[in-house]
């Protein structure tokens, strides 16, 4: 017995030993990957010595005497800081994912290679200038150098168990191809899904269910355009039955997330200090970490001091928004028409399209796609002499997508003359010839001037071109180059003094059919920020970040007053008694979404609730005709038939179920109170229960157990998608800035998660409450915490 006690303690004590043994190598591992912030380093590259100095929150100001020594320093401190993140995004523009993660992330890599985006990341940078190729490769240079001076790499790739790749000069590229994946239409959703509802539906139908304008419309020129109304006839058509539909509807209460931002300036008139003030959130999902890494750059340009502060995007390696001292500028996705969908004429076996010159041969490009753990797949696309074949549309002809994203003018580093910039106007010349996702660029210098551009290439467009598929088979339709500089639209100084976007309709006329409409967001955020604006004649920075916190349900309150005074009727409370609480809950003056508010979520998944139902039946049936029609893709213009379509209640709309109006709006409010009440009483349904934070790293959604050391708290917060305060589980303003030129000590900066990419780095999650919370935390970097020199050899 005793000789079995020894065995079974030395076999634990070996266990154990074994145990420690482990957890020791992989602690030391990820220690050992901690960047290095403090010290003196030698790094091949630096012509003269860089300092790097960061403050309490990791906010990194780099010191050099030129900028192709900025860009070897700021591509270390981001491969240091931030390189899994860099990896992440060109992987995803260059369809590699499955590399790192395997077969889960095949069919999304096959959706890209379509696009051959490394192809022309390598052709676009063999095109940049001299100067631009030599920021690409100082800033590559000091990527690498900053990989492999880490004492073991980043910490993820040792829970992937792979290793990483150096970074090359086309990845550049391929991170702002990949910003046009977030920001743009890749596979044409909305041209298409028009496009068939103009094949199957009357001219009136169509036009009422795609509105050119609505009483949100909040452009800065002023310009209107109206609903269209109702259709006269029954409709869908006069044979259409409801037989084959179903009587459920899937309620997405998370769906009204939208890829875009918010942007606002006040002329020198209008502030304190008769500077601009400029006002930027860009939202978009979030996660651990960050999009952007903040940075301030101190260098001489032609023996001037130049100092620029703001946010950087890791995997370049420039400021993309920020201010210099003379000028402040933000952005805002512009959703012009960047991109078009060709319906191909084809001969009968589909292997030639016709073409102005005649049948042309597709051709074919095959692929190797590596996976993880598995052989690699072959994959071909097929590509036209005007983009890649996307699929067929519901007459089984193939489908061709021209978009910007493909061209050589796609991506360049023009954008960093910014850096330089001393006016708006030198901006808007900046702004015509930049390379990068159309964005409406607000700018504002320290004279006080204001101005709105388009920043980014802009296609010029020929014929019958921009909202549904046609042919371009004869040459009537197509595009004929970009715009020149001088073509650009442009605002500059408006008699209001004020400028405001946010992803709806910025202008009319000329201005709006060079941009075109690829899928506007409704104007309501723009109408509430105008709105703001017009209530005050003087403005300083904490006015403007008052605006974007603004919780305000500016857009819910006709759906209040819809449902106290047409839904919760004295009758259908009579034959729905339990709605008596819900009538109680919504005797709120002010609508907002607090997270207390059990009224402000009761509104909003009502109006989801009874879109979703109301056009269950529409999205069913144009989807089984074609699986290329997405509902998500129109959801925000539906709005305004919807609106329409519940106020005045018309007996023509066939595919509505059940086809009684009161009995519709119950069904959706039953439903959405259901959803609400689901092991608890309504009072405790509030709206921050609802909309609580899900932040997280991507290898936690994996590896649930990470989540308690990679994650930020889960954290209940005011806000949603139709007002200035943007505000999801996982989406919302991925920054707030508000800043004066000349007048930065005064400016504010939140920035979710943290700049930290490392759990152990002293700086994680710090800054995250600030963001949460509204706090105006400081624009500058403060009192430097950490410094490291960077020499040359």
């Amino acid at each position: 017995m005793h000789k079995y006690k020894n065995i079974f303690f030395g076999c634990a004590f070996i266990l154990i030993f074994i145990l420690i043994t482990a957890v020791t190598w992989i602690y030391s591992r990820i220690d050992s990957a901690l960047p290095i912030i403090d010290g003196k380093l030698t790094i091949y590259g630096i012509n003269e010595k860089v300092i790097v100095e960061r403050d309490l929150h990791g906010i990194a100001t780099i010191k050099a005497n030129t900028r192709l020594d900025i860009a070897v320093a700021t591509g270390f401190i981001h491969a240091q800081e931030r390189f899994f993140q860099m990896d992440l995004l060109r992987r995803n523009s260059a369809g590699e994912l499955s590399s790192l993660f395997g077969s889960a992330a095949l069919n999304y890599d096959k959706s890209i290679r379509i696009h051959r985006f490394r192809d022309r990341a390598r052709l676009i940078t063999k095109q940049l200038t001299d100067e631009q190729l030599a920021i690409i490769k100082a800033y590559t240079q000091g990527v690498n150098q900053g990989l492999h001076s880490l004492k073991s790499s980043p910490f993820e790739y040792l829970l992937l168990q792979q290793d990483p790749v150096e970074w090359q000069e086309e990845d550049t590229i391929l991170t702002v191809l990949s910003m046009y994946l977030d920001l743009q239409p890749a596979e044409g959703k909305r041209e298409r899904s028009l496009g068939l509802m103009k094949a199957v539906f009357s001219d009136e139908v169509y036009q009422f269910l795609n509105p050119k304008g609505s009483q949100w419309d909040a452009t800065i020129d002023g310009t209107t355009f109206p609903s269209s109304p109702l259709p006269t006839v029954p409709w869908p058509s006069a044979g259409t039955n409801n037989s084959n539909l179903s009587h459920t509807a899937n309620i997405d209460y998370n769906s009204e997330k939208f890829p875009g931002s918010n942007n606002w300036a006040v002329s020198g008139k209008l502030s304190h200090n008769n500077s601009a003030i400029v006002a930027n959130d860009m939202h978009l999902g979030i996660r651990v970490p960050n999009t952007w890494f903040r940075a301030s750059f101190e260098y001489l340009q032609d023996n001037k001091p130049v100092k620029v502060t703001g946010a950087t995007l890791p995997g370049t390696p420039n400021i993309i928004v920020g201010s210099n001292g003379d000028i402040s500028w933000g952005f805002t996705n512009s959703y012009g028409d960047w991109s078009d969908v060709i319906v191909l004429e084809t001969n009968a076996d589909k292997s030639q399209y016709l073409t102005p010159n005649g049948f042309k041969n597709f051709n074919k490009y095959k692929q190797l796609i590596a996976i993880k753990g598995q052989q690699p797949t072959e994959f071909t696309s097929l590509e036209t002499q005007w983009g890649p074949v996307i699929g067929e549309n519901h007459l089984g002809q193939l489908l061709a997508y021209r978009w910007v994203a493909h061209d050589s003018q796609a991506v360049n580093l023009n954008q960093i003359e910014l850096e330089l910039a001393t006016s708006v106007d030198d901006a808007f010349v900046v702004a015509a010839k930049s390379g990068m996702p159309a964005q409406n660029l607000m700018v504002g210098d320290k004279e006080g001037n204001i101005g709105w551009t388009i920043m980014g290439p802009i296609p010029v467009k020929i014929g019958q071109v921009g909202e549904t598929p046609v042919s371009w088979s004869t040459g009537e339709n197509g595009w004929q180059g970009y715009l020149s500089p001088e073509e650009y639209p442009h605002v500059k100084n408006p008699q209001q003094q004020r400028l405001w976007t946010a992803n709806s309709r910025v202008v009319g006329g000329e201005m709006l059919n060079k941009i075109g409409n690829g899928g506007y967001a409704l104007g309501a955020r723009s109408q509430q920020i105008q709105q703001r604006l017009f209530a005050k004649e003087k403005f300083s920075e904490q006015d403007l970040l008052e605006i974007a916190l603004d919780d305000n349900a500016k857009f819910l309150t006709p759906w209040h007053k819809f449902l106290q005074d047409k839904v919760l009727t004295t009758e259908q409370l009579a034959n729905h008694p339990h709605w008596q609480e819900v009538k109680q809950q919504l005797t709120v003056e002010n609508l907002q979404a607090t997270t207390d508010s059990v009224a402000y979520r009761i509104v909003r998944n009502f109006r989801i609730a009874l879109r979703d139902i109301l056009f269950s039946p529409l999205n069913e049936k144009l989807t089984a005709l074609d699986q290329g029609f997405k509902f998500h893709a129109l959801r925000h213009q539906m709005e305004i038939p919807l609106w329409q379509l519940v106020n005045q209640q018309p007996d023509n709309y066939l595919w509505q179920q059940p086809q009684d109006w009161d009995s519709l709006f119950a069904k959706a409010l039953n439903q959405t109170i259901a959803d609400m009440t689901i092991n608890q009483d309504l009072s405790a349904a509030t709206w921050g229960q609802q909309n609580t934070t899900k932040i997280a790293h991507p290898l936690s959604q994996a590896v649930p157990f990470l989540g308690y050391w990679l994650d930020m708290p889960a954290t209940p917060l005011s806000g949603d998608s139709y007002m200035p305060k943007v505000q999801g589980a996982d989406f919302g303003a991925s920054q707030r800035m508000v800043v004066s030129p000349g007048n930065e000590a005064q400016g504010i900066f939140h920035m979710p998660t943290s700049q930290a990419g490392h759990p152990w780095s002293p700086y994680y999650k710090k800054g995250h409450r600030d963001w949460e919370q509204g706090n105006a935390s400081p624009f500058l970097p403060g009192e430097t915490k950490y410094t490291l020199h960077l020499l040359g050899y």
